[in-house]
């Protein structure tokens, strides 16, 4: 009984071995190519040669050397105990006399090898080895799987994709995507990739640009000591994903433009905050395509989806042109610029512009993303000057806000432009508290829409309201504003100030001359007061009485 049990218990552990070869056959990645699966199989099977080789020379003889025939195909696979023919016997396991030898085959000499086979693996192995030789192959199976999935995903590595969200985390959102093999992949869209107007519980499907993948990173010391990490050859694998990356833009209007997918069009440069506002600048290989109109479509229909997938980010598209002074002119719009106006010196990477008061304001843009999108697109450092036509207006000792940028940041100089307080002396003539107004910008009402059938009576709009902590910190920002623009100054300045802005003179009549050149001194009106007080308080005299006469 204990014989037939073991010959049970030998043909389960061959057939475990078997089984590991049947979930090739099974694994999705190699059903439609028959060669990539046969060719998996041949190295599976030389892994399976070696563990096996490895297990012996553990478990049976720490010298003994086997011959092992496999078939991939069917998951067979035999082994023979290669023994050396000598005189006397010293070691069994890998020795074999001549005289036993001569009974089998008369033709084998002493030196020779003979091998015995095909043997029972459970009469040399333990069930333990055969476990870890089972475990072996089916790890060599799914790290395969991994590199295809890899392979795979390493090849839409710059290319958007449309995934669909799975799991909403705190610091990041992850999304489940079907490659062309029906493989699934996780992809990983940190918090720091998305936009801000982004909404993954509203939006379950977006489109995503595969930025780069991550492999599992391991420690390693070196020889002198140090620690050095390098990535995982068969570790796992994390695909980063973003949405506000410039090359996304990029792969947005390829998707919709066709002329750009062709060549027709070529973008020379992309700028942009995501969320908020992008610049765009193409340039035609034919002259017969308009590059804008191309680009922007009918009516605007091409560039409405890119604007739609984008949370209604602003995108403006330009002309692109080798002359840096009419390139950084268009790169400034919507501000109206000339371009004799615009000094470019492209050894130091250096423009000036020569702008009209009204158009400093629109150059620089909300928080100062128009002039640093211009910066970024054009690769120039723009510095802005305000150009006035007659110099004898201006007072020789002011200085330009603009002057402020690198104090007060953009944004703050653009309210203050906004707020008509041009100038450093302006500031001054404000005071810290029209300061503080223009800072805080004007508040706009919140309009409320009602959304039903029927006449509903107009609804209130809510204003905007600024606790007093808010008003406490800008205070004390315009109060170290004012500072700062006064330390430009000395007293010899400032003696003028308020002279400089008298306000303008209107013609009165000479009645109203006169009321205002002769003021009523505070005698009189004293003395017209209590002539006042003294009628009140004087009662009228009776009239006498007498007999009524009637008229």
């Amino acid at each position: 009984m204990a014989r037939k049990k073991v010959k049970e218990d030998g043909v389960d552990r061959k057939a475990q071995i078997a089984s590991a070869f049947g979930e090739i056959e099974q694994s999705k990645i190699f059903l439609d190519k028959r060669v990539e699966s046969a060719a998996v199989k041949m190295d599976i099977a030389d892994l399976l040669k070696d563990i096996i080789q490895k297990q012996l020379r553990k478990d049976y003889d720490p010298e003994v050397e086997a011959n092992i025939f496999i078939n991939p195909e069917r998951g067979d696979f035999e082994v023979y105990i290669l023994k050396k023919i000598v005189e006397e016997v010293d070691i069994a396991p890998i020795e074999i006399s001549l005289e036993e030898i001569r009974k089998i085959d008369e033709s084998l000499e002493v030196g020779d090898f003979y091998e015995e086979g095909p043997i029972k693996l459970d009469e040399y192995l333990t069930r333990k080895s055969i476990q870890i030789i089972k475990q072996s192959v089916q790890k060599k199976v799914r790290d395969l799987e991994r590199m295809v999935v890899y392979e795979e995903c390493l090849e839409k590595v710059g290319e958007v994709v449309a995934a669909e969200v799975y799991q909403v985390r705190s610091n990041e959102v992850i999304f489940t995507y079907n490659t062309t093999k029906d493989h699934r992949v996780e992809l990983v869209l940190p918090k720091s990739e998305m936009m801000k107007k982004d909404n993954p519980r509203r939006t379950p499907r977006m489109k995503l640009y595969v930025k780069n993948i991550e492999r599992e990173r391991v420690k390693i010391r070196l020889e002198d000591g140090t620690i050095e990490e390098k990535e995982k050859a068969d570790g796992g694998m994390k695909v980063i994903v973003s949405r506000v990356d410039d090359r996304f833009l990029y792969k947005l209007f390829e998707q919709e433009v066709p002329e750009i997918l062709d060549g027709l069009i070529v973008i020379k440069g992309i700028a942009r905050v995501p969320g908020e506002r992008a610049k765009v600048a193409v340039e035609s290989t034919s002259a017969r395509i308009d590059p804008v109109g191309a680009t922007v479509g009918y009516r605007g229909k091409r560039i409405q989806s890119i604007v739609k997938e984008l949370n209604n980010e602003n995108i403006d598209v330009i002309y692109y042109n080798d002359e840096p002074q009419v390139y950084i002119s268009r790169a400034l719009q919507p501000a109206k610029i000339d371009p004799l106006t615009v000094h470019a010196d492209m050894k130091t990477r250096k423009a000036r512009v020569m702008l009209k008061p009204d158009q400093i304001k629109y150059a620089i843009g909300k928080n100062g993303n128009n002039i640093h999108l211009a910066e970024k697109l054009t690769g120039y450092e723009i510095e802005v000057y305000r150009d006035v036509i007659d110099k004898s207006m201006e007072d020789p000792t002011d200085i330009d806000i603009i002057e402020f940028r690198e104090e007060f940041g953009d944004d703050m100089i653009y309210q203050l432009l906004d707020a008509g307080l041009d100038t450093a002396k302006r500031v001054l003539k404000a005071g810290v508290d029209e300061i503080e107004l223009a800072l805080l910008g004007p508040q706009h009402q919140e309009e409320v829409t009602v959304f039903g059938k029927g006449i509903r009576p107009p609804v209130r709009p809510r204003e905007r309201k600024i606790t007093d902590e808010e008003r406490r910190y800008w205070h004390k920002i315009a109060d170290s504003m004012y500072k700062t623009v006064r330390e430009q100054f000395s007293d010899e300045d400032l003696e003028d100030l308020y002279e400089e802005y008298v306000a303008p003179e209107v013609e009165l009549d000479a009645e109203e001359d006169e009321a205002l050149v002769a003021p009523e001194t505070p005698e009189s009106v004293v003395s017209e007061v209590d002539a006042v007080e003294d009628t009140e308080e004087t009662p009228a005299a009776p009239e006498p009485e007498g007999p009524e006469t009637e008229a």
